[in-house]
């Protein structure tokens, strides 16, 4: 009589031990593409929140107005696009499609601001026109975790940073160049004058 074997032998030990393996790579190679696609879709979302700015931006400029506006009761000098480097803003007016609630007046300025401490660029309205203090400004958009931002203007052919100087018309386009996350955006807008 034979007796019976008690536990595995070692073929099905290594056996064992190969499947377990096997799973163990399967998973870890699953795991992994999970968190690429993961970090691609996380990526996709900061760009995408990028055009979203961007869009926003282009729907303002598509219809600039120079007209004059006031703060504090005074008259402020009447530009198309007004740059404030030390303000780190780009101000002008232009008309809206719908009247907002705010104020009821298609045309509204417009406020692009970059607060570099923050590291935030925000895209703000107001309806204040004739404003008999500080306008009130309403946020439209906003952008986190932006670095750097720098204004040129298109003119003579070329891209010029945009001058203390400046002309009251601003040529023919707007480029609105962004570091954010260490990456760097550039937004382009034609403005109407420049459309051929």
């Amino acid at each position: 009589m034979k007796r019976r074997q008690a536990g595995l032998t070692l073929i099905e030990l290594m056996v064992a031990m190969a499947l377990t393996a096997l799973l163990g790579v399967m998973l870890a190679a699953l795991v992994n593409g999970w968190l690429k696609v993961r970090e691609r879709l996380q990526v996709t979302r900061q760009e995408n929140s990028v055009l979203e700015f961007c869009l926003a931006l282009e729907r303002r400029f598509d219809s600039p107005v120079l007209r004059r506006v006031y703060e504090q009761r005074l008259p402020l000098a009447s530009r198309w696009l007004d740059w404030q480097p030390d303000r780190q803003q780009l101000l002008w007016v232009a008309a809206t499609a719908v009247p907002e609630a705010e104020g009821g007046s298609r045309l509204q300025r417009q406020r692009l601001r970059f607060d570099a401490r923050e590291q935030r660029l925000t895209l703000e309205t107001s309806a204040d026109l004739y404003a008999a203090s500080e306008p009130r400004w309403v946020m439209r958009e906003q952008l986190e975790q932006v670095s750097a931002l720098n204004v040129l203007y298109h003119q003579g052919g070329r891209w010029l940073p945009w001058p203390s100087d400046q002309p009251a018309h601003p040529g023919r386009g707007v480029r609105v160049q962004l570091q954010r996350d260490g990456a760097p955006y550039v937004c382009t807008f034609t403005l109407p004058w420049g459309r051929s």
